[in-house]
């Protein structure tokens, strides 16, 4: 029974009770049932109202942190959209619109090195930071892990690069986290407009833009949107959206082009390459979408999606190996002997059928440290190939201090082949030096039979080119993959029928 109908009908029993003529002793307890009845009515009107008030205020709040970003008490992304959104309504027509994105530059090396709890207390601090320069700012968010924006009135005469600027050298200076010095760097991109004449989230794609052109020319450093970056920026940031939409929802696939022993001429392996099956990429080459990837930071999801599908497709060859193309941003994570074990170990993945392919920018940036990641790798079966060989006048000068397991020629010494007749001899100096380092040699590019031919001759191992098979689905090379056939070197006895063009 509700306590209102309680205390009524307790006080009309007590009154009706008095009415009678009762003692003196149950008229007073009367009279104290009455008034307690009439303080619990109170008492209970007063606690629906704080009861009201209560869920009033929890509402409020779980809209607040809806709208908040939890760690660093900033906006969140839908809070700045809106403000985005309501642009026109939160400034006055004479006033212009600064946009300013900005994100960190080796954050994630933070989070490697010192863990997760040192990164969210560097986001926190770089906050703080952030948001003395942006005090005047109508809308400042935290967009998702290191990127933070602003909206800002242009009010007198500050310059938007001068609030870039600021950003920059503050986030420059060193942090005190879990007392250790670290060292970031922000990346800033600027978009200014007009409120009643430019579109909220049209000026932050262009600071968005402006600050991956910050990125590339110079890390840690301040970069405004203009006519310049409307072309080249603006399809990198297209790229960049499409990939990540590829990624979250599948619009990417690996295909299989193989390589060919030049002695027996059966398949010995193949190498796994990107493509995306997205329309919106239709157009956009593998080596541009790795670069932008790179730039991005989408790289290491990328790689690891990668990853997963070889070690998927290697079980389903069963003993084929498949070569795997990692990018030098990639492998120069400290991680990332540790990733390739901790996958292969829960994917139940041979490491004798992975094969690795790294650049000679791997070896460049740090030559310690990429020895050692080899050695790491090599010593549990994984097999390093060094691709592009040739295309850098530094390649033979690194090979002396790494122990690798093959070579890949670059594709480029054939395409003159026919001209220039220094170029087999070049290519056979290059295969008998791969030789003498014990390691296997790979002719990329072969086009045609006298090649196939010629490289054979040569002594070259494996042949790589669309004369032998173009890059295919992970089914047809499995069903292609007992019935390929080469010429036998003319200086051996015939061992198969005649190459042809479609044999593979």
């Amino acid at each position: 029974m509700p306590v209102v109908a309680f205390c009524a009908s307790a006080w009309l029993t007590a009154t009706t009770i008095a009415s009678l003529g009762s003692p003196w002793w149950v008229n007073v307890t009367v009279s104290v049932v009455a008034m307690l009845c009439t303080a619990l009515c109170v008492l209970d009107n007063f606690s629906a109202e704080a009861r009201h008030d209560a869920m009033i205020k929890r509402c409020s709040e779980l809209q607040g942190q809806l709208e908040c970003d939890p760690l660093t008490g900033l906006m969140n992304r839908s809070a700045f959209n809106k403000a985005l959104t309501n642009l026109r309504a939160n400034v006055s027509e004479s006033v212009e619109v600064m946009v300013l994105f900005f994100d960190l530059d080796r954050f994630k090396d933070v989070n490697d090195s010192l863990g997760h709890r040192a990164g969210d207390q560097l986001l926190v601090e770089v906050a703080n930071r952030a948001g003395t320069v942006l005090s005047d700012a109508t809308a400042f968010a935290r967009l998702g892990g290191d990127e933070f924006a602003a909206l800002v009135p242009l009010k007198g005469s500050v310059r938007p690069q001068h609030y870039g600027e600021l950003i920059v050298e503050l986030i420059n200076e060193p942090f005190d986290i879990d007392h250790h010095r670290v060292s970031v760097a922000a990346s800033v991109g600027i978009a200014t407009g007009d409120p009643f004449v430019d579109e909220g989230h049209e000026l932050l794609r262009r600071a968005d833009a402006a600050m991956y052109a910050a990125k590339g020319a110079a890390r840690g450093s301040c970069r405004i949107f203009d006519e310049k970056l409307s072309g080249r920026q603006v399809r990198e940031t297209s790229i960049r959206s499409e990939l990540g939409t590829c990624l979250a929802e599948g619009g990417l696939k690996l295909v299989y082009q193989p390589l060919i022993d030049a002695r027996t001429g059966v398949l010995s392996s193949a190498e796994a390459l990107l493509r995306a099956s997205s329309p919106g990429l239709a157009n956009v080459d593998t080596a541009t979408l790795i670069s932008i990837a790179e730039k991005s930071g989408q790289i290491i999801e990328l790689t690891e999606w990668t990853m997963d599908a070889v070690f998927s497709a290697i079980r389903e060859l069963e003993s084929t190996p498949v070569a795997l193309n990692i990018s030098p941003v990639y492998f120069r994570q400290p991680q990332f002997v540790h990733k390739i074990i901790d996958r292969l170990l829960e994917s139940d993945t041979p490491p004798d059928l992975l094969t690795i392919e790294v650049t000679e920018g791997v070896l460049i940036a740090d030559m310690v440290a990429a020895r050692e990641s080899i050695a790491q790798l090599r010593e549990i079966g994984v097999k390093l190939y060094l691709d592009d060989f040739g295309t850098c006048y530094s390649s033979m000068s690194y090979l002396q201090h790494l122990e690798l397991d093959g070579l890949k020629l670059d594709k480029t010494f054939l395409r003159n082949i026919g001209d220039h007749k220094k170029t087999s001899q070049i290519i056979k100096a290059m295969i008998d030096f791969g030789h003498s380092l014990d390691m296997r040699v790979v002719m990329e590019g072969v086009e045609s039979e006298w090649q196939v031919r010629l490289l054979q001759l040569l002594n070259c191992d494996l042949l790589q080119g669309y004369e032998l098979g173009a890059p295919m689905e992970l089914a047809e090379l499995r069903a292609l993959r007992d019935r390929v056939y080469l010429p036998a070197p003319q200086h051996q006895p015939s061992a198969g029928r005649p190459l042809k063009r479609g044999n593979l």
